[in-house]
């Protein structure tokens, strides 16, 4: 009996040395925690289910100019009226380094702004309170700005390209006979890897077009990269096309940076105003098309590219050769399959559907109901429209903020525009005698210039000032024989 009493004391007395040890171990942590918390320069904050502080260390306490005493075992929304803390548990949310701007008048030093990171605590499947960590750096708040600013603007940018983007020719309707024309032989160009060089006036849609011949190409579903040759510095486009390393020049990234080649490799890349391009980086694009690889700015050491080049430009790029300001070599590399795009005073059949397309945009993006009068519309198949469709859209955007009703009047047009109207609005009757008297005078110059040139459709199309291809679309839309043509200058070859 006696030697059980003892056993018992024996193992009570070990029971308590082991409580001891673990009490003092917890009180040991306990002040590490505590130290920690008050050593730290950021704010610490734990909500319990109810909705009041658990804990909160003295930075967050200083940052609010309060008494750690004072606020423990408050309610939050009695320190922080806008905190998430209830709204982290009751959703079960995390937020990572999330931009937080308190109450006026609510912190010491008068700054809002704090960076905070939020996460509910969870035990056996329940939640249970809430923490928090606030960062009062202001490296820490301007970096989280910025990366803010950028998701802004990436949403901002995603959905432009969501609104505006072309995935197919379909997407690019057109009742001008030149311009569908074009859009075949754009088509049937998609599907080979050759060079494309777009030509036409600035203006004309060649970066939509361009997309467009990429969409319907195998590359679809790999990168389009733009490149605008006439926007970017000389000194800077061959690191901007190429890419550099590590330590290729003062001010360059210490990682080293992409060129738009390695980005757009697998897919396309559109040169846009490529006949800007200075004389010194055409020959090294030279290279580079020719043996399908890049050397970055600082190395050695070639990257193989596969990439599909699609170049643009409003210039006559043959009397560039001439006048060498462009390089011939480069000239025959690029204009393997050439393209000229109509421009907009050719297609005045297209101009009302064309306003209406950009004009449903900005009513859908303001939610403003306006439509286009018929007077506006003639003001608009009046004009020449030397910018073309970026013109046209800039003119319906100032026609539809102009006008505050429910009509866009020719008064709400650019000047240049109500000044190519007639000062008396003419009957639909006068109007058509005009288009065809229009027409007629058009299709007696055709045939004087086919005459003159016997036949020959390409020195004809050059003193018209027109493209061949909008000139054999003309003459089957004003029921001129092409096929007598090409036999009277077989007879006479």
């Amino acid at each position: 009996m006696a030697n059980e009493f003892v056993s018992e004391t024996d193992a009570l007395k070990k029971e308590i040395e082991e409580l001891r040890e673990e009490n003092r171990r917890l009180y040991l942590k306990s002040v590490m925690y505590e130290q920690t918390l008050s050593a730290s320069n950021d704010g610490f904050l734990i909500v319990g289910r109810d909705g009041y502080i658990i804990e909160i260390n003295k930075a967050y306490c200083d940052y609010f100019g309060k008494d750690r005493k004072d606020v423990l075992g408050t309610h939050i929304y009695s320190l922080i009226s806008n905190s998430k803390m209830i709204t982290i548990m009751e959703e079960n949310l995390a937020e990572l380094d999330a931009m937080h701007t308190f109450p006026d008048g609510l912190t010491a030093s008068g700054e809002r702004l704090v960076a905070v990171t939020r996460m509910p605590i969870i035990e056996a499947g329940e939640t249970i309170a809430s923490v928090a960590i606030v960062k009062f750096s202001h490296y820490t708040i301007n970096l989280a700005k910025t990366l803010r600013k950028l998701e802004d603007e990436v949403a901002y940018y995603r959905q432009r390209l969501n609104r505006y983007a072309i995935s197919s020719f379909d997407e690019l309707p057109s009742r001008n006979p030149a311009y569908a024309e074009v859009k075949r032989m754009a088509e049937r160009f998609a599907s080979s890897d050759l060079p494309i060089l777009l030509l036409g006036e600035t203006g004309v849609g060649k970066e939509v077009f361009a997309n467009a011949i990429h969409q319907a190409s195998g590359r679809a579903s790999q990168p389009f990269v733009c490149v605008n040759c006439a926007s970017i510095p000389e000194e800077l486009l061959e690191s901007e096309l190429f890419g550099y390393v590590d330590g290729a020049f003062t001010g360059s990234r210490r990682t080293g940076k992409k060129g738009k080649f390695e980005i757009a490799d697998g897919g396309t890349l559109f040169l846009d105003e490529i006949g800007e391009m200075p004389a010194q980086m055409q020959s090294k694009l030279l290279r580079v098309l020719q043996n399908q690889e890049v050397e970055k700015l600082g190395s050695e050491k070639p990257v193989q590219v596969n990439v599909r080049i699609i170049a643009a430009t409003n210039q006559d790029l043959s009397q560039a050769v001439q006048t060498k300001a462009f390089r011939p070599d480069l000239f025959y590399r690029l204009n393997v399959l050439p393209i000229t795009i109509p421009p907009l005073r050719e297609r005045i059949e297209d101009i009302p559907d064309l306003a209406c397309a950009f004009l449903a945009e900005l009513v859908d993006a303001y939610g403003r109901n306006v439509c286009l009068s018929e007077r506006a519309i003639d003001a608009l198949q009046e004009y020449s429209w030397p910018g073309n469709v970026r013109e046209l859209r800039n003119a319906i955007g100032r026609g539809f903020m102009m006008t505050e009703g429910p009509e866009i009047l020719p008064e709400h047009l650019p000047v240049s525009l109500q000044e190519a109207l007639p000062a008396v609005p003419l009957a639909s009757e006068d109007k058509k005698l005009i288009r065809n008297a229009r027409a007629e005078s058009e299709r007696e110059l055709i045939l004087q210039y086919l005459k003159k040139y016997d036949g020959n459709f390409c020195r004809a199309a050059q003193a018209l000032g027109i493209h061949r291809a909008t000139l054999y679309s003309r003459m089957h839309a004003m029921g001129i024989p092409i096929e007598t043509f090409r036999r009277s200058t077989k007879r006479a070859s």
